[in-house]
Order: structure tokens, then sequence, then C-alpha cells
């Protein structure tokens, strides 16, 4: 069974929304009081917002390019692989699998429940149960085909990017009744930041862009991944964008960059203070909308990178299989369902995710400079080249290779940490591809060992 026994069903549009739905997650409710702790001046605040995306954009670019050359299920695992070989995109694979896919669905999982306390009394034992449940929840949704896991994700999208021009424009109108809000929050004085203060501000900022590169985990899945997928990666950071800027804004309308800075919670501040306990309600429904969004696609994009990695592993295609039944990767949803709720329940997983950041930038960088190797190997696609090369995929390179090399300066420990969870990945290479492995003793010790993992 390969990648290509998927079927190709998606669209333009379903691109967007996946996208949408893993980028705006609740990043926005609380992302701009780390952004104002670094500046304080409401011009460079909302300049650092529009960098972001322009950033985001150079990106996006290289890989609209890099799909539209290799339309195959897998994305940036597919990428790493034809540029640099499989040890490479393995790595990726591992360290998508076991700690950053598995740990932002675990996270994000606890957010939901938390914020569910605002509709339903539950004791704090409940908590992870309900975190539980909602992994499981989406997993077996998109188990059970891709129009659900996609259709429940238009609507969620949808609801998400409706709910935020709700709150910015409630804002806006009902701001000017209410001249004294920025005083509501306590707040000192602090004199406004140089202009060089952006650059650490740029780190919050581009974590609430993580996951522009989503959907190209389901190239193998578009009905023209050729065109529409690069467009739709190109428009989606677009409405991000725009969108971003516009609740900035509405939040500086409201609030002073100094109470923007102590709000750990600023879009519920604000309504509390406009709206009352209703105000609380209408935000805490946001919170819960984008989480269930996030979740949904996170689950939804996730799985295809085991599955990628499985069309390259013998020792492995029984979690490369198509149900068939539902025609969904059931067996890598599952896998990484059930490794999310072993997160949950182990309760560490934002340790993982703080040791294991660099590694994104890593990736990256090697995405960004896969642009020129895969261009001298293949002469690039004749239905998308990415416009201003080289300068744009050299920026973009250039500028993930910063971010990784001031990862490891400013958190040697982290970095040390998460190198030795990239090297672990090693031995799991050669586990699954070592020549002894054809031997027929040894192959029948691997298919006992493979029968335990089985997921049926």
């Amino acid at each position: 069974m390969t990648a290509a026994s998927l079927k190709r069903q998606l669209g333009f549009w379903d691109s967007v929304a996946i996208n949408i739905g893993i980028v705006i997650g609740v990043g926005i409710f609380r992302v701009p009081a780390e952004v104002a702790r670094y500046i304080h001046s409401p011009g460079w605040m909302l300049f650092a917002w529009g960098l972001g995306g322009l950033i985001s954009l150079t990106g996006v670019l290289c890989y609209a390019e890099l799909s539209s050359l290799f339309p195959h299920t897998g994305g940036t695992y597919i990428f790493l692989r034809e540029a640099y070989g499989r040890l490479i995109s393995f790595l990726f694979g591992w360290m998508e699998f076991t700690v950053l896919r598995a740990g932002s669905l675990a996270g994000v999982a606890y957010v939901f429940a938390a914020y569910l306390k605002n509709f339903i009394t539950y004791g704090p034992g409940t908590e992870k149960g309900i975190a539980v449940a909602a992994i499981a929840f989406f997993t077996l949704l998109n188990v059970c085909g891709l129009r659900y896991g996609t259709g429940v994700q238009n609507v969620l999208s949808s609801l998400k990017v409706l709910t935020l021009l709700g709150i910015s424009v409630t804002i806006f109108i009902l701001k000017k009744h209410d001249p004294l809000l920025p005083d509501l929050l306590p707040h000192t004085a602090v004199a406004v930041a140089p202009w060089y203060f952006i650059a650490p501000a740029m780190i919050p900022v581009l974590w609430g862009y993580g996951g522009w590169n989503e959907s190209t985990f389901m190239s193998g899945e578009f009905k023209d991944t050729r065109r529409a997928l690069p467009w739709s990666l190109v428009v989606s950071i677009g409405i991000i964008t725009l969108l971003y800027i516009f609740i900035n804004t509405a939040y500086l309308h409201a609030l002073t960059p100094e109470a923007i800075r102590q709000s750990k919670s600023i879009a519920s501040d604000i309504f509390n203070a406009l709206l009352g306990s209703q105000g609380r309600l209408f935000i805490t429904a946001a919170v819960l909308i984008s989480a269930s969004g996030a979740l949904n696609s996170n689950i939804l994009t996730g799985a295809r990178i085991p599955f990628a990695v499985a069309q390259d592993s013998g020792q492995l295609s029984w979690l490369g299989g198509i149900h068939g039944y539902f025609g969904t990767p059931a067996k890598a949803l599952l896998l990484n369902g059930f490794w999310a709720i072993c997160l949950v329940l182990w309760g560490n997983f934002e340790e993982l995710l703080f040791f294991t950041g660099f590694a994104k930038w890593f990736f990256f960088t090697l995405a960004g400079a896969s642009v020129f190797i895969l261009r001298a190997k293949h002469g690039g696609c004749d239905t998308f080249r990415l416009p201003g090369y080289p300068g744009v995929p050299i920026f973009f390179t250039l500028f993930a290779l910063t971010l990784f090399i001031t990862t490891i300066v400013s958190e040697p420990k982290a970095a040390a940490f998460g190198a030795l969870l990239l090297c672990l990945g090693l031995p799991a290479y050669v586990l699954l591809h070592s020549p002894r492995l054809a031997k027929p003793e040894t192959r029948r010790t691997r298919q006992k060992f493979l029968n335990l993992l089985k997921l049926g």
C-alpha cells in the first residue's frame, strides 16, 4: 500500500481551513502579552505582527514550490528525503511523532479541558479525563473518513474567523463608550523600547504563526496538489496575518501596552470589563472553538507523517495501511492519538516541548535549503515557481538558522536535551533499516516484536 492509495478528495478551501485551524489556536489570546514585554510602542507591536506574517510568507512560498514539485503525502518528510536522504527525513518523522505533535495535542487538550470548566463544573481530577476524551473523539472522527475530519474543520475554522472578527468589532464599538477602560487594569509606566527590541519579541510572534505548513503533510490527498495547494498556503497566511493585525489593533484600542503586558488573558480581561460575566463566557466559547479546531487539524495532518515514514520502511508497513472501509490511515491516526493520550496522563508534555523546540528551526533550515538542492536536481515545477528566487529561500533559510543558533545559545541545556532526543532516533533508524533484519531468524524475532506494537 502506498501513499498514492489515499484518495485525492481535498480542495483549495480545505487547505485554507486546515492551516487556519492549526495556526490560530489559543495563542492569540495570550501571546500579545509576551510581545508587550519587549515592545512598549503600539506602532512597533503591530509592526511585529506584520513582520511575523511576512517572514511566514517567505516560508510559505518555499513550501508552495516544494509541494508543487512533490505532490505526495508527507510534506516536510518528503522534501527532506528527496534532498538529503532517508536518515534525515526519518529523524524529522521521529521528532514529529515522539514529541512535537503529540506534545502539541496534549497541550491544546489541556487548554480545552481547563476552559470547559467555565460551562461545566467538574472536579480537578476530571480535567485529564476531559483532555483524553477530546483527543479520542477527534481521532475517531478522522478515522471514520477524511470528509468528516475536513468537514468539521471547515466549520470550526469559519467559526474561528468569525469569532476573532466579532471580538475585534465588539471592542471597537463598546470601547467608544468606555474611555476609562485602559485604567481598569493596574500597570506601571515604562519607557518606549528602541526599535531593535523587536528581535526577541519575534519569538512569541512566530510561535503564534506556527503551523502554516501543515496542509502540505496531506499533499497526496488534494485533487490538484500542484496548483490548489501552493496558492491555498499563500491565501491562508494572508488571512491569518490580517486577522492578527486587526485583533491586536483592537486590543491596543482598549488597553495600553503596559496593561497588555500584565494581562494573562487579554481578551477575557477586556470583555469582562466591557460586558461582565457574559463577556467572560463569550471569550470562553471562543477559546473552546479555537482549541477544538487546533485539535482536529493537528490530528488530521499529524498522522500523515508516520504514514509517510511507513512507506519507506518494510518493517513499518503495517503502520502505512489504509482502512478498507473508511479509506483513512487509521493505524497512524490511532497511534498518534494513543501517544498524545499517554503524554496527557503523564502530564510533563510542556517540559518536553520546551526541550525540543530547537528541532523545529533545525528542520526548517534544512527545508529552506532544500529548495536550492531540489531545483538543481529537478529544475523546479512549471505549475508554481516561488517569486523572488533566490532571495526568498535565502532569507527564510538564514532566518531559521539564526533562530536555531539563538535557541542553542540562550538555552544550551534545553538544546542539549533536545539533541539527545533527536539522536535517539539513530538507533531506531538502524533497527528498522539494518541488512541483518533480512535474515530469516532475525525477521521472525522482529515480527514478534512488531506484533506487540500493532494496533490491530
